[in-house]
């Protein structure tokens, strides 16, 4: 065996600094032994090979704790003491060792094949001092600072667990704190010596919205945490995915649960991981909390746009016509990131958005219609086919509801997106609610779409086909049935319902 695992306790001394790890002068004399400072509790040893330069020195690590001058509060800084198979040190050793330029890395024999099969370099440590008549010497890990100051935090803590082949298959709970695509900071309950820098761990995490997350990553810095109303044995670790399929799915637990952590963030780190978006659910607001939510969403996509700049409170942004409408909520993950409306008007036209601006024609009114309003996205997940997710939910109620139009405004850019999916426009125009914008007024007919095949609706399959199955499957015929009126047993409306049972089979 190449772990040497001997009983620890979690009785160390706490140290009361945040992680980082001061580089002290090299000085080539003895090592104090850290015994003789403090009483330490067993040790724990793991097997490593330490690559000094081109050479390499086979030994074992352990956790030596080093205190610094600190008067009556001692100051704690982590580190690790390193004995050589073979003491002394020979020449080369000692002089590689002495040049500051040499690079100096650590391969725990526990996970060495595993870091060799992912072509992983070996952790570079950081020399604190030598003796090499003992054969000892004393390593800490980079500085990881900067690193966790730049990462994604977490407004939440997330609960994991995290196991490992250094740890004896045990497994202890964690907190992330903080995570981006590549790192992630987590506090671990479990005594500081089994958390070996350059060990290789499997960092669960479980979340309502999706399967539990099990991502390898390498340990590369541990030090105490610096907080009070931390349990004794907590230990902050910075953890870097070891493999493309870890750092995948960290980038989707960061984009779905990190503020300020979007699309975007993933696209300046040249990221698409696959599987994102079937996090995605649409959900209809069901308490004055995701009504505030889909407010909040709605000032700050129009503040990205310099719409209103004065209205800052989620209220401001709210209007009347909330209380007679259908509010959506797109949330990717834990965070809420598109919201859009559907106004229902019943007949009466003073619960009519557009009504209120231009005289929608008597058709809308006679054949029954439905308003799609107040559609916003996330500034920071703009781009990425959201709006598709929410028409979708829109639809499926549409169909419900028995209504024949769907009448909606756009922004002149986002018209043709409206039209490749069977919009069409109307020769009126208004003004954008919240700024002095002129938008297009368009509709959408589903009887032209659900009685015919022609592009649109073999588009509008493409996209909204199963919604339109699944539909069928709950409601049956009846609602689809009102809104193509006499038309609804054409051969194409039958060719068209049963593509849409097909497509919600394949989609599950």
């Amino acid at each position: 065996m190449t772990l040497i695992d001997l009983p620890v306790t979690a009785a160390e001394p706490q140290p009361d600094m945040a992680l980082h790890d001061d580089r002290m002068d090299v000085h080539h004399h003895p090592v104090e032994d850290p015994d003789s400072i403090v009483p330490l509790p067993p040790v724990h040893h793991v097997a490593a090979r330490l690559v000094i330069g081109d050479l390499i020195v086979a030994g074992r690590l352990r956790i030596a704790p080093a205190r610094a001058d600190g008067g009556d509060h001692p100051v704690w800084h982590p580190a690790w003491m390193f004995e050589a198979a073979r003491a002394p040190l020979s020449g080369p050793v000692l002089s590689r060792l002495a040049d500051p330029a040499t690079a100096i890395g650590l391969v725990p024999r526990v996970d060495g094949s595993a870091i060799w099969r992912r072509r992983l370099d070996p952790l570079r440590m950081v020399l604190v001092d030598i003796d090499g008549e003992a054969g000892l010497i004393r390593l800490a890990t980079s500085d990881c600072q900067p690193l966790i100051d730049r990462l994604p935090r977490l407004a939440t803590a997330l609960p994991a667990m995290i196991d490992g082949r250094s740890l004896n298959r045990r497994a202890f709970p964690a907190h992330i704190t903080a995570i981006g695509p590549y790192e992630t900071v987590a506090d671990v309950e479990g005594p500081p010596a089994l958390l070996v820098p350059g060990t290789l761990l499997t960092l669960t995490v479980t979340r309502p919205w999706a399967t539990p997350f099990r991502m390898t990553a390498r340990l590369v810095a541990a030090g105490p945490v610096p907080a009070d109303g931390i349990a004794a044995a907590t230990t902050r670790i910075v953890l870097r995915m070891a493999d493309r399929q870890a750092v995948d799915r960290a980038a989707i637990l960061a984009t779905c649960t990190a503020p300020g952590f979007g699309i975007h963030g993933l696209w300046t780190y040249g990221l698409r991981p696959r599987g994102l978006m079937r996090h995605l659910r649409v959900v209809p607001v069901a308490s004055r909390a995701d009504l505030v939510a889909a407010w909040s969403l709605r000032r700050d996509a129009n503040r990205f746009f310099g719409r209103r700049p004065e209205a800052r409170e989620p209220a401001d942004w709210a209007d009347h016509l909330d209380a007679s409408s259908i509010v959506f909520l797109a949330i990717l993950g834990d965070k809420p990131i598109a919201t859009a409306r559907l106004v229902l008007n019943d007949g009466d036209r003073s619960r009519s958005e557009l009504q209120a601006q231009v005289p929608v024609p008597d058709q809308f009114w006679e054949g029954g219609f439905v308003e799609i309003s107040r559609l916003v996205v996330h500034p920071d997940f703009r781009g990425n086919r959201i709006r598709y997710d929410l028409f979708r939910e829109v639809e499926r109620l549409s169909l419900s509801l028995g209504a024949r139009y769907m009448l909606f405004d756009a922004i002149p850019k986002l018209a043709p997106l409206y039209e490749a999916v069977g919009g069409r426009r109307l020769p009126l125009t208004k003004k954008h609610p919240d700024s002095d914008e002129t938008v297009q007024v368009m509709y959408v007919d589903m009887r032209r779409i659900l009685g015919r095949l022609n592009r649109f609706s073999a588009v509008w399959l493409a996209g909204f086909g199963s919604t339109l199955g699944r539909h069928l499957a709950i409601e049956g015929r009846g609602p689809t049935d009102a809104i193509l009126g006499p038309r609804r047993r054409t051969v194409a409306a039958a060719v068209i319902r049963g593509m849409g049972r097909l497509l919600a089979r394949l989609a599950g």
